[in-house]
């Protein structure tokens, strides 16, 4: 039973952890419509995004909140799935969450739940275009240093705009990373609209700093930690849907 229709929602960095889960595969000729995949009973579900690609995998997520406890979503697909033509539901975990997928043709569907204090449980909903996988998901012009490591790209849209976040990090210290992204932004014709350097938690060293050029804007953070002598990079090209995501 559904006790409330989808609506977005805020919980993206939940779904980010929920693609961890998801296999990497290509090659068979595409699916066509992504499959559904059904709500939990007694549950309120929310769209987290409709459009949303984490390093190439094309995926839809959905969170919801259940009267049931995580052992009884879990039960609930089981046997749901077990009546199904689709695969055999497998069990996966990541980050504290317990799950299972399965597979429909060429799409991964996952279900990722955990208990709540003092009763029910929150949990992700998750299908992923495995078909559509890229290797590649950064632009090939983005810029690169032989020190600076990608852990993560995200590609989503919100209404008219679209967004390439990219996670990195590097062995190199603050000074020399701010004063890279900045030049190389200002060398491809982007303005630098404003840069601050907050103050930080004891031991963290910041930057950040904001770029745009015609339509797109560039939001630059830059953070290195005393404690692990890192320095982590959030970059995040912004422009309008439809005119490519190139930097």
């Amino acid at each position: 039973m559904r006790l409330a229709g989808r609506r977005d929602g805020p919980h993206l960095g939940h779904a980010l952890a929920a693609t961890a889960v998801m296999a990497a595969a290509c090659g068979a000729r595409a699916q066509t419509g992504w499959p559904e995949l059904p709500d939990p009973p007694r549950s309120t579900v929310e769209w987290v995004a409709r459009d949303l690609v984490v390093d190439g995998l094309p995926s839809r997520i959905e969170h919801f909140d259940s009267e049931l406890s995580a052992d009884e979503v879990l039960t609930y697909y089981r046997a749901r799935w077990a009546r199904s033509a689709r695969g055999e539901a497998r069990a996966v975990s990541a980050g504290g969450w317990r799950g299972l997928s399965t597979l429909d043709g060429r799409f991964q569907l996952v279900v990722q739940v955990r208990d709540k204090t003092p009763h029910g449980s929150e949990g992700m909903l998750s299908v992923a275009n495995l078909s559509a996988f890229r290797k590649s998901p950064l632009p090939a012009n983005w810029p690169r240093w032989s020190d600076v490591k990608t852990t993560q790209v995200t590609e989503s849209s919100d209404g008219p705009k679209r967004s390439l976040l990219v996670a990195m990090v590097s062995t190199q210290g603050l000074d020399l990373n701010v004063r890279r992204w900045r030049d190389e932004w200002i060398r491809r014709g982007y303005g630098l609209a404003h840069e601050i350097a907050p103050q930080g938690e004891a031991g963290v060293r910041s930057w950040v700093g904001s770029f745009d050029k015609s339509l797109q804007t560039v939001d630059v953070a830059v953070a290195y930690r005393e404690k692990d002598r890192r320095t982590y990079i959030s970059v995040n090209l912004i422009g309008p849907v439809g005119t490519g995501m190139a930097p």
